[in-house]
């Protein structure tokens, strides 16, 4: 027999280890050389999937539901308790650090969660996730400071992004292209209960309680209702083999106990690459938005280091490495020569910017500038959520009678400017027209999301073979994750420059006392000091007016990126989607994005316009 690197471990020195004393190459021969190269865990979820029933598919779903539903309350209602937690500290000037260190760890370990779940199946990796979801949620809750803080903060993310990515994953794997985008929306679907209930009860906890008691809650509800997602999929898997579906795969004791099988993973998830990425972001984002401050920091070097090092040495030994070192590349080439892929890619990442540019300073600047409430600034950074997954749900039924996707993202291109526009104009004041035009902003991004992200997604997830969805999903999502970092980092930039001299500017003008003392007070804790200076007084309304200057830029930023991904999302193919699981390899052979060892079919010739769109 001729070996050949895949994913499975090589082990016939060890042929004791399996059932009916054959070796792994044995039981692998018995498959069909075509499935050879198909990694463990997505032949598990095939052969899983294969048993399935109605009433198994109601059941997945609904387990994802409830995971994610858990999941997104810790999420959506954690907003007050770090700004509380942070406020405490005097580090509030830093939650778009916080922001940018997700989109990091985010983009670094999605690409390692997808492999892995290919690697070790499905199940394994969601056990994995929620041990460190509640080891993140337990760090948080016993912070002493920003640096423990940012410690369970990472683990946190760690946990977030794998569930993100094997949430989508699982999507992929057991819908067609034509319902996919409305199946996508499960996971975000807790949102038209939590946007509303997590406000409320998180200032119900801050009122009777800490912050603290608010992270640990998570820890508590996420692995709980873990366990249905879990035995559904194990109880698949174990129908599947009792049926023999599975004959010829290995055990996972096996894959796991195999170094070759490791090493393998290793050069196919380009950990080289992963931590040369991860370094290259962090370097360039990091630093700026932690330049500015009550006295300027450029000039450091503790400033200027990082971002030389990000940008001389780790983006271009990143570069390097990925055109001439790695085995399989993170960002493989050959796809970004493909139109509709690197268009998807950028679409990802520039719809990213436009959500986070708005988002990192939203509840301190419902706070300061429109004097809402906890409960009521919560609520309305929520919108945002909450309307993309709403409207989500509708475009995703939409598509099923209108099969394309193109016409869809296109309008949210549309509906991200106009967005912003009404963002530009509702900056701040406490009048009635004032927050419902703010309201009106979000609720119109909002649908701009539901119109791009998962339309986008999809439209990308369908060009690929089913062995390749889960990198290609991970990738999709890594790009999201870098434009919500290089987002966050343009809002923190222009926060720590433009804020502290905004502020200084505005109380001097105002001719109050102790300015510069005031100035440093209010960019710092700026929760516990609008409890001393309320609406009207001559301090809050030089605030205010800081406080709308600086949005006014915040708010230009996402406004070029909105107009950028209309851009991109010309340059999309439109295929009519149908009811498998992905393209057939006619439509694919037409797009030019077929297999190109096979012959072209039925006449048609790859890059055949006839089917772009």
């Amino acid at each position: 027999m001729s070996t050949s690197t895949n994913l499975y471990p090589h082990v016939g020195e060890h042929a004791h280890t399996s059932e009916d004393e054959r070796t792994v190459e044995d039981r692998v021969d018995d498959q069909d050389d075509s499935r050879k190269d198909v990694p463990y865990g997505v032949q598990h979820i095939e052969a899983t999937v294969q048993t399935f029933s109605r009433v198994d598919y109601w059941i997945l779903f609904v387990s994802i539901f409830l995971v994610a539903y858990a999941r997104g309350f810790d999420n959506m209602s954690r907003t007050p308790y770090q700004a509380a937690a942070l406020s405490s500290w005097g580090s509030a000037a830093q939650t778009s650090t916080l922001g940018v260190t997700r989109a990091v760890v985010s983009a670094a370990t999605q690409p390692v969660y997808a492999k892995l779940s290919d690697f070790l199946g499905r199940p394994f990796v969601i056990m994995v996730f929620t041990v460190i979801y509640v080891v993140g949620c337990i760090v948080q809750a016993t912070s002493k400071g920003f640096s423990n803080y940012l410690g369970g903060f990472v683990l946190y993310v760690l946990a977030f992004a794998g569930q993100q990515v094997t949430f989508a994953v699982l999507i992929a794997d057991t819908t067609s292209t034509r319902s996919r985008v409305a199946f996508s929306l499960v996971p975000s679907l807790h949102i038209t209960i939590n946007a509303w209930v997590s406000g409320t009860i998180a200032q119900k906890i801050m009122a009777k309680s800490t912050w603290r008691w608010g992270f640990a809650i998570g820890s508590i509800t996420v692995p709980i209702l873990t366990i249905p997602l879990l035995a559904t999929l194990l109880i698949g898997k174990h129908r599947a083999k009792r049926r023999g579906l599975l004959a010829g795969v290995p055990r996972l004791t096996t894959v796991m106990r195999s170094t070759s099988g490791w090493k393998d993973l290793f050069w196919r998830s380009d950990g080289i690459g992963l931590v040369l990425l991860a370094a290259s972001l962090a370097l360039m984002l990091i630093p700026l938005t932690l330049g500015g401050g009550s006295k300027s920091k450029w000039a450091q070097a503790q400033q200027i280091a990082p971002l030389a090092v990000g940008l001389v040495i780790a983006l271009p030994a990143f570069l390097l490495w990925q055109w001439k070192g790695a085995r399989h590349p993170i960002i493989p080439f050959r796809l970004l020569k493909e139109r509709h892929v690197l268009c998807s890619f950028a679409i990802s990442a520039l719809s990213a910017i436009a959500a986070s540019s708005q988002g990192s300073y939203l509840y301190y600047t419902l706070l300061v500038s429109f004097s809402r409430s906890v409960q009521s600034a919560t609520r309305i950074q929520n919108i945002y959520s909450f309307v993309r997954t709403v409207g989500g749900l509708a475009v995703g039924f939409a598509i099923r009678k209108v099969p394309f996707l193109k016409p869809f993202i296109m309008a949210g291109g549309l509906a991200f400017i106009l967005a912003y526009g009404l963002l530009y104009r509702y900056r701040g004041g406490h009048s009635d027209s004032d927050i419902a035009g703010l309201i009106a902003a979000e609720t119109i991004l909002g649908m701009a999301g539901a119109l791009v992200y998962f339309p986008a997604q999809t439209a990308l997830q369908v060009v690929v073979k089913h062995e390749h969805v889960a990198t290609a999903t991970a990738l999709f999502t890594a790009c999201f994750s870098v434009g919500s970092a290089i987002g966050s980092a343009m809002t923190g930039a222009i926060w720590t420059s433009m804020m502290p001299d905004r502020l200084l500017r505005g109380l001097e003008a105002a001719g109050v006392a102790q300015p510069a003392k005031l100035a440093k007070e209010v960019y710092g804790n700026p929760i516990g000091w609008i409890n001393k200076y309320p609406v009207g007084t001559v301090e809050r309304v030089a605030v205010e007016g800081a406080y709308r200057e600086v949005q006014r830029y915040i708010c230009i930023s996402g406004l070029v990126a909105g107009a950028v991904m209309l851009a991109f999302s010309f340059g999309l193919y439109n295929p009519r989607l149908g009811d498998k699981q992905s393209l057939d390899d006619e439509q694919l052979d037409a797009l030019g994005m077929g297999d190109r060892s096979r012959q072209p079919v039925h006449g048609l010739k790859p890059g055949d316009e006839s089917i772009k769109k």
